[in-house]
């Protein structure tokens, strides 16, 4: 059985903050790894790896996720 959770923001401004958020609150629920993906609307920017949301996404990982404007998450 394969348990996911996804998350999604539309916003102005960067919106990787805003995925963290609400893969944090998914965290609950366990899981294997975690991933987010933000576009400016030209480029891509992806992140994933096995583990916990705060051990996949350091600052420095979230700096490197630029876009604005939308941007889904899961675990």
């Amino acid at each position: 059985m394969v348990l996911e959770g996804h998350v999604h923001a539309l916003r102005q401004g960067t919106v990787s903050p805003e995925l963290f958020e609400g893969l944090l609150m998914l965290q609950h629920r366990g899981q294997d790894s975690a991933g987010m993906v933000t576009t400016s609307g030209r480029k891509f920017f992806e992140h994933k790896d096995n583990g916990l949301v705060n051990d996949v996404f350091s600052g420095r990982t979230m700096a490197k996720l630029e876009g604005a404007l939308l941007g889904p998450g899961q675990l």
